[in-house]
């Protein structure tokens, strides 16, 4: 028989409107399964979460609706389109109009800097891009709160400062969009952070 392991136990915090609030732990502290149960991939066993005032458990897919979740990694996005074939994709499976979608995809390529490289195929390029167009792939349905588990994860220092000042300067104070930053980098979230919580 396996073992039970308890995860997320007795976690409570509260996010304001608008707010950048960092989920500040090491490695298997809980911060990515705290993500995974935010965005309805997982369902508590006990307890329960607030999204935009919808419930994770009884209304998911407003919950949904509401997000955009960004993780770390190379997983996620197809390698034989293109960047913007990538987020025309994505923005389809969310029901964005067309006229919306095209010029929010340009807009979202040019704050990460990737609009020169928009129409090569995500297999060449590197680990920073990929991670820049995940960025913005959690971007393309306009969601108020937007979930970002390690977002700078293993990168050169050249691509997680374009991301930290995305975060930071675009995404923060230029859309007044409410964030979940969740990193082990304690720079990293004194840097971006309005509050940090630490989660061990």
């Amino acid at each position: 028989t396996k073992e039970k392991t308890a995860a997320v136990d007795h976690v409570s915090f509260q996010i304001k409107e608008g707010e950048l609030f960092g989920l500040l732990g090491p490695n298997g502290a809980g911060k990515t399964t705290t993500i995974k149960l935010l965005c309805t991939l997982l369902v508590p066993d006990e307890g329960t979460a607030v999204v935009n005032g919808f419930d994770v458990v009884k209304e998911g897919e407003k919950v949904r609706k509401s997000l955009g979740v960004v993780t770390g990694g190379e997983r996620g996005l197809y390698w034989r389109l293109t960047g913007r074939e990538n987020l025309w994709f994505f923005s389809q499976m969310y029901n964005v109009p067309a006229r919306v979608a095209k010029p929010r995809i340009e807009r979202l390529l040019e704050l990460v800097e990737l609009q020169d490289r928009a129409d090569e195929q995500v297999e060449k390029y590197s680990r920073g891009m990929k991670q820049r167009l995940h960025v913005i792939k959690g971007l393309v349905n306009d969601p108020p709160n937007i979930l970002l588990d390690e977002p700078t994860l293993g990168l050169d220092p050249a691509s997680a400062r374009v991301i930290r000042e995305f975060v930071k300067d675009k995404l923060q104070k230029d859309q007044n969009k409410t964030i979940l930053h969740t990193t082990h980098y304690m720079e990293e979230a004194d840097q971006l952070c309005d509050r940090i919580a630490i989660i061990d």
